[in-house]
């Protein structure tokens, strides 16, 4: 039986060290083991201002061909702009004159790769083009105008709703000529991938001709194999509840309720700066994250970000996760991949999400979940209370996620769903 020949199209990959980039390299790993040949184009790590993860390396198949576009990174610039407290013609520039956002500068160079993977002994019958960045449409749209080639977008973040733009007053409206290429490129489209189901609705509302394009919801998972050798969980000191957070705070993601809802806790005389402790690991400024609440710095670490899977296995210590939407609009369509690992730890998670949202629903359904809104600091109270009880006696290591809601995100199980999706197309 002859392979399916898939060129796969993702701005980030491994060595880049982003959650895009484990998402297709997971996805490419596993077609690979279903009878799918395979071809990659990604940006180059050359000249991109955009942390490595190397351990990740190790998941791409040596079979799988990756061929990398240069992406003149006009980020090193944006660092001086800031620093000359120029951020207003940072975001003018993203937003305003490169259209899609900077990733544009990588298009020309992409487009090259893909001449030269079309020009090969044997050509791909379908790509997969992951989106974002939004340059990415006009890549999916050179591949369906040049080659007739059929593609799948596979939508990890929403572009023109995405709540992370809408809620954010400083980033400029979209314009008609952002609509019309995100419409274009959806109406050429041989099917979609949605990361969530309330994410597929939001867009078929947009796009009412969507109801009619094939299409799948593939959250974000988790690889077995990446959890195959932690370590057993170390015994901590039994007073103090140890709380881990992986992940950048940022823009609107700054956990001022969860400070609020501790300084509160603190001054009540319902807990003491021993019976927490947070910490923080990856991107962050401690200034942006702590913000008013620098008198919690005893209680909390903040850590620089580290390869995924060193990540995993400090993650594997911690007593509870924390994981942080805030509210607004949109927001419920937010899940994000950590949630996944999370369920695959198999840990309580206090969960500061929009609580009707598609993380809170997840959650709930995976039997960990303490949740509360950024808007309920009094719900975060007694979230935290309750973990505290319960850590005081003895029943946290109980708290386990619901193994049939778990076996629906192996990331081996998501590959085969996109093959039988490849399959009804070609």
């Amino acid at each position: 039986m002859a392979k399916t020949r898939i060129l796969y199209i993702s701005f980030y990959f491994p060595p880049l060290a982003a959650v895009a980039s484990l998402r297709a390299v997971k996805m490419v790993k596993y077609l690979s083991k279903l009878d799918c040949e395979l071809s990659v184009i990604a940006a180059s790590p050359f000249l991109a201002k955009i942390k490595r993860d190397r351990s990740t390396l190790a998941d791409i198949p040596t079979q799988v061909k990756v061929h990398r576009a240069l992406f003149p990174d006009p980020a090193w610039c944006y660092k001086l702009l800031h620093g000359l407290k120029l951020s207003r013609l940072v975001l003018w520039l993203d937003k305003r004159l490169f259209f899609t956002g900077s990733h544009i500068l990588w298009l020309p160079f992409a487009k090259r790769k893909i001449d030269k993977v079309m020009k090969g002994a044997t050509k791909p019958q379908i790509a997969i083009v992951s989106i974002g960045p939004p340059a990415a449409l006009k890549l999916a749209l050179y591949l369906k105008e040049k080659y007739d080639l059929p593609y799948i977008l596979d939508w990890r973040d929403e572009w023109l709703n995405n709540p992370e733009w809408i809620n954010n007053p400083q980033i400029p409206k979209a314009t008609n000529r952002e609509h019309l290429l995100e419409s274009k490129a959806l109406r050429s489209a041989s099917a979609a991938v949605y990361l969530t189901q309330m994410m597929k609705d939001n867009f078929i509302r947009r796009y009412p001709f969507l109801q009619d394009l094939p299409s799948q919801v593939i959250s974000n998972g988790f690889d077995e194999e990446d959890f195959a050798s932690l370590p057993e969980m170390r015994k901590h000191d039994s007073a103090t509840l140890q709380v881990y957070y992986s992940g950048s705070f940022y823009d609107r993601r700054q956990p001022d309720a969860l400070w609020q809802a501790v300084s509160e806790l603190l001054e009540a005389g319902k807990i003491d700066q021993q019976s927490l402790h947070f910490c923080i690991r990856g991107h962050n400024k401690p200034a942006f994250v702590m913000g008013k609440y620098a008198h919690l710095a005893p209680m909390v670490s903040i850590k620089p970000h580290q390869a995924y899977k060193e990540n995993l296995q400090a993650s594997s210590q911690a007593d509870v996760l924390l994981l942080y939407i805030p509210g607004g609009e949109n927001t419920d369509s937010v899940l994000t991949a950590k949630v996944f690992e999370y369920m695959r730890l198999s840990k309580p998670v206090l969960a500061i999400v929009p609580t009707q949202g598609a993380a809170a629903q997840l959650l709930r359904e995976a039997g960990i979940g303490y949740i509360a809104s950024d808007a309920e600091v009094g719900k975060i109270k007694e979230q935290i209370l309750l973990l505290l009880k319960e850590h005081q006696e003895g029943r946290l290591p109980q708290i386990q996620t619901n193994p049939a809601v778990l076996a629906q995100y192996s990331r081996e199980n998501q590959a085969k769903q996109l093959h039988k999706l490849i399959s009804e197309i070609i």
